[in-house]
């Protein structure tokens, strides 16, 4: 039996190095996405439980199985029928965090449903993954989405993860417990 391979889909040691370092970060983005997404389902639980309801299952049903976009929609209603306890400035905060949220989600829908290519060299100091989205348009039929991403890239969406997950932790803090007002607590300094 040969130990020859007969395909790879690397050029060279270095692709590989960069290739992996790229699936590497795109692991990390997407483990810090679904933070984001955790850290909405616990900012509603929180709402339901500021109101009173105590029975958290009853809570996860309503929350389910959602993804980010179900998530934003309901964490945006539920917050706003906080109108007794909020202010017209802690719901443009709101509304400006879950901006971002969705911002994200456009990033993470683009790089996570996509085809990769890696290329088939490491030229460049730092190598940039093709992604093809399929798209289909109605006046234009089949039309794909080609998309430049490097591991770079893919770091500054994780980070922007992590700077989401604490503004939705001082989202979850204010309506929790009294004596914090939301668009206070998502002004200060990350």
């Amino acid at each position: 039996m040969s130990t020859k391979r007969t395909f790879s889909e690397f050029a060279d040691d270095q692709h590989q190095a960069q290739a992996e370092e790229f699936m590497l970060e795109f692991g990390r983005f997407g483990i810090a996405f679904e933070r984001v997404c955790e850290g909405m389902r616990s900012a509603i639980l929180d709402i339901f439980h500021s109101e009173g309801l105590k029975h958290q299952g009853l809570s996860q049903v309503v929350i389910g199985d959602k993804a980010s976009a179900e998530l934003q929609v309901l964490l945006g209603a539920l917050f706003t029928e906080l109108r007794a306890r909020t202010d017209e400035d802690d719901q443009k905060a709101v509304r400006e965090l879950l901006k971002e949220v969705k911002e994200l989600t456009e990033a993470r829908n683009t790089v996570i449903h996509s085809a990769w290519q890696f290329g088939r060299n490491a030229a460049f100091a730092e190598m940039y993954a093709t992604s093809v989205r399929p798209r289909t348009k109605q006046t234009k039929g089949a039309v794909p989405e080609l998309h430049g991403v490097s591991a770079n890239y893919l770091r500054q969406l994780t980070d922007k993860c992590k700077q989401l997950q604490i503004q939705l932790r001082r989202v979850q803090y204010s309506v929790a417990q009294s004596g914090f007002k939301v668009a206070t607590e998502l002004a200060r300094p990350l």
